[in-house]
């Protein structure tokens, strides 16, 4: 007879006994990120004149990270948009300090949400894994930045 805890005849475990593999897939984005914090020297910094090349060296993850790079640009100046759209017309109906502030912070995260949303789907970013693409780019930077080291 089993006890709670333990496998019996039929093979039930509990959810805390899962084995180990299947715990990574749950959690598979802390082993990705944690894989990429292992360096021992931080990486150099990259331009957008790395990506292209990443992008003519691999025509799969390079175009996915030059979106990628598009829709953070587009998600950033949305929100700078929004929030001082917010901002100004709190300050300019209520003249509140405070609720400015608030307004300038919402205005600031629908702006992005939605910026982030539409370049989803007119990017097609949704048709990719944008995780899968930025560890093949920090992978190609990492042996860029060896080579460079090894030449001098």
């Amino acid at each position: 007879m089993a006890v709670d805890g333990e496998a019996g005849e039929g093979g039930y475990k509990p959810w805390w006994a899962i084995d180990k593999q299947a715990w990574r897939e749950v959690f598979s984005i802390y082993y990705k990120i944690k894989s990429v914090n292992q360096d021992l020297e931080p990486l150099p910094a990259w331009t957008i004149a790395d990506v292209a090349e990443f992008a003519e060296e691999d025509p799969v993850h390079g175009p996915q990270v030059q979106n990628l790079q598009k829709a953070a640009t587009a998600a950033a100046v949305a929100a700078a948009v929004g929030g001082t759209a917010s901002l100004a017309f709190i300050l300019r109906q209520s003249r509140n300090v405070p609720a400015a502030a608030v307004g300038l912070v919402g205005g600031a995260a629908v702006s992005w949400a939605l910026a982030e949303e539409i370049a989803n789907y007119s990017l097609g970013l949704f048709k990719f894994e944008g995780m899968d693409a930025n560890l093949k780019f920090l992978e190609w930077r990492r042996r860029k930045a060896q080579q460079l080291g090894s030449n001098h």
